[in-house]
């Protein structure tokens, strides 16, 4: 917990915690809310500050923001963790919050950072003094906050999201980091966009590994890209198994793959399998996938994902990396065709929907004693008794002789195909 007046600079050694914007011109990215004409600083500057929710990626600004928000309004400030803190921490700030609006008239800030941690209940600690106008509720998280959050507490604030900062985001803040705390530190164009793209977007990642290159360069000498590569083996990659980075990435996989561009679908793989996505989970979708979006205009495009899947499952990686490479190009150039899954849809729609009619009697099992006697199969043509095996009867039932679930596009194998109908027709 951290409470100070707004104009109090927080205590702490790490550069990412000293580092704070200390006017909306040192603000880097999030223009949408803290430029001239961004919302939060709009709002602001009109006199009101009302109780918001900061969504966005980790190290991205919001309890920067926060902050200076503070700063502005020149009130208390207090802070809280909600993965560190309890919820008696969170009621014994509120008290004191409106104890400040009681004592000056004027409503302190409340910051709650990773507000999710905290139940729907605990969150719902908050609505009262919020409410009331006692306390300016702020609030961060990396979740989604429509889907993790309380409906009570989003109903009583304004939601922002925050983006992912851009390389030249990260490259002006550093320089700036660079120029108020390491003086005379010198750093080669090539390390910095090599820190900045290292960072994935975020700023506190970046300023952490700039204060660890730094440490380890002798004052005199230039950082160059073998210092900095020296303290990150591999780059950063943001994912979240459970939250939207996983559904955002694997959505834009799977569109691309239906949209037939195979330079998106294995980036897109690659970028789901070098974050930690479990291949199996890949193989899982592009199963699916091959049935949904090729269908019958390829039938083997789910043998394909099926041997690659089994192939996959012997060899694992790195070497399977090849394998899942040649399924993902293979459904992403194969032509497409949802038929599959519109006469899924169609079918179900007419079992649970349509009258349940009766099955004709030329199409009931007649294979025990006294089904001839009950007319059972009486009338049932043989379609292999008849050149090509042609079918010269009706198979649906009478009530649903109207129905057209199968209906083949001209693409690929299927542009092959003819309805049942058609064949009775002729």
């Amino acid at each position: 917990m951290e409470i100070f007046d707004g104009k109090t600079k927080p205590s702490s050694t790490l550069l990412s915690s000293r580092f704070y914007p200390e006017t909306w011109e040192d603000f880097v990215g999030q223009e949408h809310l803290v430029g001239p004409q961004g919302a939060v600083r709009r709002l602001v500057e009109a006199g009101r500050l009302p109780s918001m929710l900061f969504y966005g990626p980790p190290g991205t600004g919001k309890t920067a923001l926060a902050r200076l928000l503070a700063r502005h309004v020149g009130g208390r400030f207090f802070s809280l963790n909600a993965s560190v803190a309890k919820p008696s921490d969170l009621k014994r700030i509120l008290a004191q919050a409106v104890q400040v609006f009681q004592a000056t008239g004027r409503p302190a800030v409340v910051f709650v950072d990773e507000i999710h941690r905290f139940n729907r209940l605990h969150q719902e600690l908050l609505l009262a003094s919020t409410e009331a106008g006692q306390v300016v509720f702020i609030g961060s998280t990396v979740l989604n906050p429509y889907t993790t959050l309380s409906k009570a507490l989003l109903s009583r604030v304004l939601v922002f999201e925050f983006h992912s900062l851009k390389e030249s985001h990260l490259q002006e803040l550093l320089l700036r980091a660079i120029h108020r705390f390491y003086p005379g530190r010198r750093m080669a164009p090539e390390a910095l966009q090599r820190l900045a793209r290292w960072a994935n977007g975020d700023a506190r990642r970046a300023l952490n590994l700039l204060e660890v290159v730094l440490a380890t360069v002798p004052e005199g000498k230039e950082v160059v890209p073998a210092d900095v590569d020296r303290w990150v083996s591999r780059r950063f990659l943001r994912f979240d198994r459970a939250g939207d980075d996983h559904y955002d990435t694997v959505s834009a996989w799977i569109k691309s793959l239906r949209g037939s561009d195979p330079d998106a679908a294995i980036y897109y793989t690659l970028r789901l399998l070098e974050a930690g996505e479990d291949p199996r989970f890949l193989f899982r979708r592009l199963l699916i996938f091959a049935a949904e979006d090729i269908g019958l205009a390829d039938p083997r495009a789910l043998l394909v994902a099926q041997a690659g899947a089994a192939a996959f499952e012997q060899v694992g990686r790195p070497e399977g990396d090849l394998i899942l490479t040649e399924v993902v190009l293979y459904l992403a150039t194969a032509p497409k065709s949802n038929t599959v899954l519109r006469t899924l849809q169609a079918a179900r729609r007419a079992v649970l929907e349509e009258v349940w009619a009766e099955i004709p009697q030329h199409l009931r099992d007649r294979h025990y004693a006294g089904a001839e006697k009950l007319g059972r199969g009486e009338g049932y043509i043989y379609p292999h008794d008849h050149p090509e095996a042609a079918q010269h009867q009706r198979y649906l039932p009478e009530a649903l002789q109207h129905l057209r679930f199968f209906e083949p596009r001209a693409v690929g194998y299927e542009a092959q195909l003819r309805t049942p109908t058609e064949e009775v027709e002729e």
